[in-house]
């Protein structure tokens, strides 16, 4: 591991292995500020697949990077492809790391060694040029040099890195970090002769031939665990901001960190559109399951995505939650990975309403797969209720409202 760190460091090729069951893939790594012709041409001849880039989540804050997993739900409604086509049957993953892809505005094609050297380089000194601008000159320069769409993809990593997501990018950022360098990392899978990614001790001896250090996941993520530097104290993920700003709120609507746990947390999620009688009977029955009660409510991004552009406002709707006197705290949900905020939360149960779609049983068996070990309730639905805001928006255009 101290010789990858260091010669990754030196700016020099380092292959990692993720891990057995997960994409059982062998990739190159390489810092992206240390990029040169040559080295395209060596993933591209002995690696063979995918040329991309690897970003830190810092600077994937700071440019503005989203997932376009994020994205694609926003334009759903002009673009209904975005909805047929979306990624939520990762078989490796849940969810997918892919952003824009760029080109130099000084390349000519993009594709070619030199104009990939070209975009990737000059990416990774912007990256640590970035971190010491505010976020409006950082974008203005990040546009000035680059343009989409280009050849080289962006994937941009979790929030927390190597806690709940271990691939690739998440490796490349910790090993950057660790090595000092920019916190981006440009890399290519190695594919075999046989249509399918070459075995990881044919990679093995072909790194020990040449002399680069080759690395298991496993050993990255647990360096990582043991690495004390500067970069894990200072840097906060985007959701731990917002607990500590604006995504909580209480009963009286004043700001607040996430409460103490009083005993048994329970969690209930929604979209909460219009409010009726049925979301009150759900959330107050939740509620009676345990000694406090946290909403989840559903960013629009994810609305668009599965149901239909909201009639109200994310924020506008988490603080109409908010103000329920069963309601001890809202909060904002994320787009990008559900269950991401179950494990900022921790609750002891999970309450589901009748008509959520979540199978109880896949539910279970995604907590478990994240080492959480959580009760799922399914709520009753209120006898003679109104089927929902869908039937609800139905009436209100029948009858000319």
């Amino acid at each position: 591991m101290k010789n990858a760190v260091e010669a990754f460091g030196n700016g020099e090729f380092v292959i990692v292995y993720d891990a057995d069951g997960r994409e059982e893939e062998c990739d190159f790594f390489l810092p992206a500020e240390s990029c040169k012709h040559g080295h395209i041409r060596t993933m591209r001849k002995d690696g063979g697949g995918l040329i991309f880039l690897m970003v830190r989540p810092d600077i994937r804050d700071k440019l503005g990077l989203p997932f376009l997993q994020e994205v694609f739900p926003r334009y759903a409604r002009d673009y209904p492809v975005f909805s047929a086509l979306i990624s939520d049957d990762i078989p490796y993953d849940t969810r997918s790391s892919f952003s824009v892809a760029i080109n130099h505005r000084d390349t000519f094609t993009g594709i070619t060694d030199r104009d990939r050297a070209l975009t990737v380089k000059e990416f990774g000194k912007l990256s640590q040029r970035a971190l010491d601008m505010d976020d409006a000159e950082a974008l203005s320069t990040f546009g000035e040099h680059f343009r989409t769409p280009g050849h080289v993809p962006i994937c941009i990593a979790s929030d927390r890195i190597l806690e709940t997501r271990f691939g690739h990018t998440e490796l490349s950022c910790a090993l950057s970090t660790m090595a000092g360098m920019s916190g981006v990392s440009v890399g290519c899978e190695m594919m075999g002769d046989d249509g399918l990614a070459k075995p990881r001790e044919e990679v093995r001896a072909y790194a020990r031939e040449r002399g680069i250090p080759f690395l298991e996941g496993r050993q990255i993520i647990k360096a990582w665990k043991e690495y004390d530097g500067e970069w894990k104290h200072r840097y906060a993920p985007p959701g731990e901001r917002a607990l500590s700003e604006e995504r909580v709120f209480s009963n009286n609507h004043d700001e607040m960190k996430l409460p103490e746990k009083k005993g048994a947390r329970v969690m209930a999620t929604g979209v909460f559109d219009i409010m009726h009688p049925g979301h009150l009977h759900f959330l107050g029955k939740a509620r009676e399951l345990g000694d406090e009660l946290v909403v989840v409510v559903a960013r629009d991004s994810t609305v668009e995505g599965l149901k239909r552009h909201p009639v109200v406002h994310e924020r506008a709707r988490r603080e109409m939650v908010a103000s329920l006197k069963m309601v001890d705290a809202a909060v904002l949900g994320y787009s990008e990975d559900r269950y991401r905020i179950v494990e900022e939360l921790r609750p002891d149960i999970i309450a589901l309403g009748y008509d959520q779609r979540d199978g109880e049983e896949e539910l279970k068996q995604e907590l478990r797969k994240r080492g959480l070990d959580i009760r799922v309730v399914r709520i009753d639905k209120r006898s003679g209720d109104i089927e929902g805001t869908t039937e609800i928006l139905e009436r209100i255009k029948r009858h000319g409202a």
